[in-house]
């Protein structure tokens, strides 16, 4: 009985979309949150009674579109830098604070004025969940980063934290809570024992995720040891919290003292707070909330969760766009930017994906460096033409070309120098898509998905690849610039995949210091081995599974939904 009435309740959230949407848009259908509903060339597509298509780049003038370079989640301070890298769109999303770089530095608009920006941090740390995510477009604000700067070689070190959040239960509570980290190491030629006696005044220990006290919550003269905690979460009684750390710096050395704020929230509230919120701060600017109701949202970066916690996160609301499918941080440290451990590349994050997909919801993927400047990772937004437009409108552009999933994901081959060093612009690439359409019969029903690539150095990778995914995997394979894919149907006509996506690989002829590449070989292989083929010899690399320095260029599209008379998406109702 319980899951008839979730089932109905589904329906029932997506009907109401249908609804709402066909109020508020004169060309095509927005259902459930899912998109615009229509065919090619920007026409709205027959729903018949069988199939509706929910086709993110179906309103795109592949003649007109312009291609513009962008990341999700990406750490830095210097524009400059990513600039020389071929982005043209700077979100940049940096934590302890997390605080948007927005706008972009004055003096580097001025010099590069066709670059455009958009609010964007990294939030992390709610009460209840571990997930990291990304609020492209809002102004949301969270957190507190200290580091003083100490003579570690002279005890005792005092130091005291000013301008505070006072705790207050009554009244934004989590604005009170910080976390203090300390590691402590064992010096060099001595035998005596590591220790620390800390101290806190103005703050008591509590526990992160209920804010109670830990014992009776007072710091005092604690001994702390190589084997202590190195985290302890506070709860302010003052604007100001002083720290001593007494100690022997012949036998102890401090090799980390900060104090830090993160979200301090359940993951919902956080949600809200970065889509709807309307705090501002001492001085009136906006904290909370979005730069543009119709642009933009949260992604969830390198996701670890199940699928079934990342589905509820996604249904929380549409603007929830989807997840990070590659992160190059995990890459540099694990060896598996798709999702993985150091035991082995599992793809773990890219398997979420089709998880997610599998079960009809919209998701889109993220492809992002995150900590890393010099490695593969790129979101490609496909934007109207910017000639004439004014920053805003274009930085409009660029947030609503996320929201509706309007890009593509790059990995592109690394540049490399006359030496064989890498070099920037790194992994900038032209390969991309030149069409993705579906394909109709003259009495507007959709048979099929047509795909057409274009821009590769063909001096360096002549070959492409073009993969079509479905809930049943690599459903097709074809070697080339343009493929086309019929849905599956079952012996009584009716399409049997949920979702259909593209992957594209232009690829060099020779791998692994001269290797022949075939087709076929190529055929054979995950994106995770694609990613990691390289011009080396073997006995010149290292692990098997990376890469020194990538030769192939990888697109992504974002997914094509299928939906039938009898599958409505799990999602709730559309915001435009």
């Amino acid at each position: 009985m319980k899951e008839k009435k979730v089932a109905v309740r589904m329906v029932k959230k997506a009907l109401m979309a249908l609804i709402l949407s066909c109020a508020g848009h004169g060309a095509g259908v927005a259902l459930a949150g899912t998109g615009t509903v229509t065919g090619t060339g920007g026409k709205p597509q027959s729903s018949g009674k069988e199939v509706r298509i929910v086709n993110p780049y179906a309103q795109v003038d592949w003649a007109k579109v312009e291609f513009l370079h962008s990341f999700s989640h990406q750490h830095g301070r210097d524009p400059q830098v990513f600039w020389d890298m071929g982005f043209r769109h700077l979100p940049f999303s940096n934590y302890y604070p997390s605080r948007p770089v927005y706008p972009l530095p004055e003096v580097f608009v001025k010099a590069h004025p066709d670059t455009i920006g958009a609010p964007n941090a990294e939030q992390h740390s709610t009460i209840d969940s571990g997930i990291h995510f990304n609020a492209m477009g809002s102004y949301y604000t969270t957190g507190y980063g200290k580091t003083p700067r100490i003579n570690a070689d002279v005890a005792p070190i005092e130091h005291v934290f000013s301008d505070l959040n006072v705790f207050d239960a009554q009244k934004s509570p989590w604005l009170g809570i910080y976390r203090l980290d300390l590691s402590i190491a064992h010096k060099s030629g001595t035998d005596k024992e590591v220790a620390v006696k800390l101290t806190i005044q103005g703050a008591s220990q509590v526990n992160h995720k209920t804010f109670t006290p830990v014992g009776d919550g007072a710091v005092r003269e604690r001994l702390l040891t190589a084997k202590s905690l190195e985290t302890l979460y506070l709860k302010t009684e003052s604007n100001s919290v002083r720290v001593r750390l007494d100690f022997d710096p012949a036998s102890t050395c401090i090799t980390r003292f900060r104090l830090m704020q993160e979200v301090n929230r359940p993951w919902q509230d956080a949600f809200r707070a970065a889509l709807d919120g309307v705090r501002k701060d001492s001085d009136g600017r906006p904290i909370e909330g979005l730069l543009f109701p119709d642009g933009g949202g949260i992604t969830i970066n390198h996701p670890r969760n199940s699928v079934e916690s990342l589905a509820e996160m996604l249904d929380f609301d549409p603007r929830v766009l989807g997840i990070e499918v590659w992160n190059m941080y995990y890459a540099v440290h694990d060896h598996a930017g798709f999702g993985g451990t150091k035991d082995g590349p599992g793809m773990e994050f890219y398997r979420r994906w089709d998880g997610i997909l599998r079960t009809g919801r919209r998701c889109f993927g993220f492809f992002v460096k995150d900590h890393t400047s010099d490695g593969q990772g790129r979101n490609v937004l496909l934007v109207p033409p910017s000639a004439g437009l004014a920053r805003d409108k274009r930085e409009r552009n660029a947030l609503r070309a996320y929201r509706e999933g309007c890009f593509f994901g790059l990995l592109g081959a690394m540049a490399v120098d006359k030496a064989g060093s890498v070099v920037a612009p790194y992994d900038y690439s032209q390969f991309r898509f030149a069409r993705i359409a579906v394909r109709e019969t003259d009495g507007g029903e959709p048979v099929g998905v047509e795909v057409a690539v274009t821009g590769a150095d063909r001096t360096q990778r002549p070959n492409t690849q073009i993969r079509f995914i479905t809930d049943a995997g690599v459903a097709h394979i074809a070697n080339g610039d343009q493929a086309y894919f019929a849905f599956p149907r079952s012996a009584t006509g009716s399409v049997l995949c949920r979702y259909v996506r593209v992957e594209a690989f232009a690829y060099p002829n020779t791998n692994l210091g001269g290797r022949p590449l075939p087709a076929a070989a190529l055929s054979k292989m995950n994106v995770h081995e694609i990613s990691c083929l390289h011009e080396l010899s073997p006995s010149a690399v290292g692990p098997a599974d990376q890469a020194p320095i990538p030769v192939v260029d990888m697109i992504f599209s974002q997914p094509i939904l299928v939906l039938t008379k009898n599958r409505f998406p799990p999602s709730t109702a559309s915001v435009n």
